[in-house]
C-alpha cells in the first residue's frame, strides 16, 4: 500500500508543498498572554506535560529586566508533536511527486506514476559523522513504516541501500527530520562503506555513474543547511516540507523571532544569559551558546532538540531550569 497524494487543480503539484513558509512578524506581548498560550498548547495536546517542558520554570532563570526578552524568546520558540512532524513528513514524501510526474499528464497518469515510483523505492536514512544509534535517521526509517505505509523490506541501512542500487536502478529516498547545518547528511553522502563485494563505495560516486535518482526529503530544513548540501553534494534532490530562512535564527539582525522594539538588543540579551548559565563558546561547534554552526534556532521536536537550537532552552546545568529537557 503506497502513501495517498493529493493533487492541486492547478497544476498538478502536492498541495502541501504550495505552502509558503510565512513571514512572522512578531507583536509585543505580555507574559500572562504568553504563559496561557503555552497552557492551550498543553490542553489541546500541542505540547507535552509540564514535566516535559515548563515555561514558567523557564522564565525563573531570567531578572526582572530580562524579562520582556525571555518572554518574547518563549512567545517565538515553536514545538513539533508527534502529529504535526508526522504531517510534515508526509507533506515531505507528497512533494516527491511534482517529480514524477507530468503535469500535462491525466489524473490517472499521474496516479499510475506515482504508484509505481514509490512501489520501486529504496528508503534509508541519514546518519552523523558518527553513525549512533539515537541518530534521529533512525526514527524516521519507522516512520517511513508507520506513516507512510512501506513495506519493511524496501527500508534499509545506507549501506544496504548502496548495495541494491547498484544491483537494480532504483530510486533512493533518505528520510531525516531537520536539516541544520547539513553536516549529517554530507557526512553520509561521502563517507566511504566497504560493500559485500569487497570495494569501497560512497553515494557521491554511485550518483555519479547515473544508474539512480537520489532525494532527501526532511520535514525542516535551513537555508544555512540546504545550500552547505548543494554546494557539497552534487546528485541529491533536497525536498523538505517547510525552508528557514536565515531570519528565523533569534541571531540574526532581522530575525522575524524578536518584536521590532527588542530586535537591536536580541543578541546581547542571549549572550548575556548564556554568560550567566555558564554556556560555553565553541565558536559554533558543540554546546556553543549560539547553537551549532551558530545558527540561533528556536525549535524542538517531540523526539529531539536540534543542536542549533539555542542551549539557553535545553541548558540544565549551574542551576540553569531548562524549557525542555534533553538535546539530541
Amino acid at each position: 500500500m503506497v502513501a495517498h497524494v493529493e493533487f492541486s487543480r492547478d497544476n498538478n503539484i502536492p498541495m502541501s508543498s504550495q505552502i509558503p513558509v510565512p513571514s512572522i512578524v512578531l507583536p509585543k506581548v505580555t507574559r500572562r498572554e504568553v504563559l496561557s498560550k503555552c497552557d492551550y498548547f498543553v490542553d489541546v495536546r500541542l505540547w507535552p506535560l509540564l514535566d516535559d517542558l515548563n515555561p514558567e520554570r523557564w522564565l525563573s532563570n531570567f531578572r526582572a529586566d530580562e524579562m520582556d526578552h525571555a518572554v518574547h524568546l518563549l512567545q517565538s520558540f515553536l514545538y513539533y508533536s508527534e502529529e504535526v512532524t508526522n504531517a510534515l513528513f508526509k507533506s515531505a514524501f507528497q512533494s516527491l511527486s511534482k517529480l514524477v510526474c507530468n503535469d500535462a499528464d491525466s489524473y490517472l497518469t499521474m496516479v499510475t506514476a506515482w504508484e509505481s515510483f514509490v512501489d520501486r523505492a529504496i528508503f534509508t536514512h541519514v546518519t552523523g559523522e558518527t553513525p549512533r544509534p539515537t541518530d534521529s535517521g533512525y526514527a524516521f526509517a519507522r516512520k517511513a513504516r508507520q506513516v507512510l505505509s512501506i513495506e519493511d523490506a524496501r527500508i534499509v541501512s545506507p549501506e544496504a541501500a548502496m548495495q541494491r542500487v547498484l544491483q537494480r536502478k532504483a530510486p533512493v529516498i533518505f528520510v531525516d527530520d531537520f536539516v541544520g547545518s547539513g553536516d549529517q547528511f554530507i557526512h553520509t553522502w561521502h563517507r566511504p562503506v566497504t560493500l559485500s563485494a569487497g570495494y569501497v563505495q560512497t553515494f557521491h560516486a554511485i550518483a555519479a555513474l547515473g544508474v539512480a535518482d537520489f532525494y532527501y526529503i526532511p520535514i525542516l530544513a535551513t537555508q544555512y543547511g540546504l545550500k552547505e548540501i548543494e554546494d557539497s553534494c552534487k546528485g541529491i534532490k533536497v525536498l523538505p516540507a517547510h525552508i528557514l530562512p536565515a531570519e528565523y535564527s533569534a541571531l540574526h539582525p532581522n530575525s522575524v523571532l524578536w518584536p521590532e522594539h527588542l530586535r537591536p538588543t536580541a543578541f546581547e540579551f542571549v549572550k548575556t544569559v548564556s554568560e550567566r548559565a555558564c554556556i560555553p563558546d565553541t565558536d559554533g561547534n558543540e554546546d556553543d551558546w549560539r547553537g551549532f554552526r551558530k545558527l540561533g534556532l528556536a525549535l524542538a521536536f517531540n523526539h529531539s532538540v536540534p543542536d542549533s537550537t539555542l542551549p539557553l532552552f535545553t541548558w540544565d546545568l549551574n542551576d540553569w531550569k531548562p524549557l525542555i529537557q534533553g538535546r539530541r
